[in-house]
């Protein structure tokens, strides 16, 4: 019931997950918004021309970028909803993100512009004019904060029902702007009672709050675009998945790639190394669909078994060594360490020159067996021989021409 009455201003458009029903919420909040902050703006406008008040005039032009703000905001959504294609296989959803960064643009323009203006203004001080007025032009502003507080939390409600960044910080404009009026309330009443000085001062007070909500804007849709870590509480989540998943032990590699409206989770599962691929295909399938209803993101699940070391180890450092004092070998790469109770399985490509003899590999394999096992440890040997016929046009692997 609670939840019923919380979001009975906003409109039952359907699954908030679709660009299309997304772009509808974006289209609201903007239009409210963008006829709220017109009204506003000539509202503080003209009673700021009217007073010779700059921290008036300043509010009233932060109001008329919250009208630019939205119109970023519907190109954004407009751009967002749009289906995915060949050089967009993921879609357009970031294109939320790069609006923000255009509103966290335009507030830092607008707020350095203000600072100069004010610091003019307390050089060459000015006092307001039509005092009589003043008490009166106070009450209408104050009231202008109470509606802008209004539209920010209008704005985060629809911003929480589609989980949208970019409606958060057009909320967060508003609210940044209802500061900023009562503080300018604040320094037009100063003003009326003999303190002229506090009219430009809120008005440099004025400014900071919209750079600061610029940088803050700026910075948060800059890390969305250049990418950002999972959070702690969602690889908790999927990490009890895991855990409660039959024959899945640990992960690790865990990556987020944020599309927007699309959010997909890549990460590597530990699985017990004896399983059919039947058995790990069905567990990959398990994974997904639980971390996606428990989490609402996609999955890119490899599974690998829980007791096999990659590259980077003290040991794989011994072995590469052994490799690279044999005149014989040209390369290898796929070195693959699995632990046993006993010894340890390596597994290993070598390359070889494509003439050499199946006797000469044989002896080549039996030599660094027992290096290793002297070096490295008891350890069973793997080795798949890579022929190498000098067409270095079309192989990829690393070599050091040594033959």
């Amino acid at each position: 019931m609670e939840k019923t009455r919380k979001f009975s201003l906003i409109p039952e458009y359907g699954d908030t997950k679709d660009p299309n029903i997304r772009a509808k919420y974006g289209y609201l909040e903007a239009v409210v918004s963008i006829v709220g902050n017109t009204l506003l703006f000539l509202i503080k406008l003209l009673l700021g021309l009217f007073i010779n008040s700059i921290s008036l005039i300043a509010d009233g032009v932060h109001s008329l970028s919250d009208v630019a703000t939205s119109g970023v905001v519907i190109f954004g959504f407009r751009i967002a909803k749009k289906q995915p294609d060949a050089e967009h296989p993921f879609g357009h959803g970031r294109a939320e993100y790069i609006a923000t960064l255009i509103i966290a643009f335009i507030l830092i323009i607008v707020g350095l512009g203000f600072i100069q203006q004010s610091i003019d203004r307390i050089i060459n001080i000015q006092n307001i004019e039509h005092q009589e007025y003043a008490i009166i032009i106070t009450i209408v502003v104050l009231i202008s904060a109470f509606s802008k507080e209004i539209m920010a939390r209008y704005s985060m409600l629809i911003a929480k029902k589609i989980n949208s960044d970019v409606l958060i910080a057009d909320s967060w404009h508003h609210r940044s702007d209802a500061i900023s009026s009562i503080g300018v309330a604040i320094g037009i009443l100063g003003a009326r009672f003999g303190f002229p000085i506090l009219d430009p001062i809120f008005g440099i007070f004025v400014a900071v709050i919209i750079i600061y909500v610029g940088i803050d804007l700026m910075r948060r849709s800059s890390n969305f675009l250049m990418g950002t870590k999972v959070e702690k509480e969602t690889i908790s989540q999927i990490e009890k998945i895991v855990k409660e998943t039959k024959y899945a032990d640990g992960i690790h590699n865990i990556f987020l790639h944020d599309y927007g409206t699309s959010k997909v989770i890549t990460l590597h599962v530990e699985i017990e190394p004896n399983l059919s691929i039947e058995q790990a295909h069905e567990i990959a399938n398990i994974l997904e669909q639980k971390i996606q209803e428990k989490t609402s993101y996609s999955t890119v699940i490899h599974l690998e078994p829980k007791d096999i070391c990659y590259d980077g180890g003290i040991k794989e450092e011994v072995i590469e060594k052994i490799l690279e004092q044999k005149k014989e070998i040209i390369s290898f790469h796929n070195i693959r360490i699995i632990r046993r109770k006993d010894k340890d399985d390596i597994k290993m490509h070598l390359v070889v020159d494509k003439n050499m003899a199946i006797k000469d590999s044989h002896n080549l394999s039996d030599r660094l067996e027992s290096l290793l096992r002297k070096e490295y440890g008891p350890c069973n040997l793997d080795i798949h021989f890579d022929p190498c016929g000098r067409e270095c046009n079309v192989c990829l692997m690393p070599c050091k021409k040594r033959l």
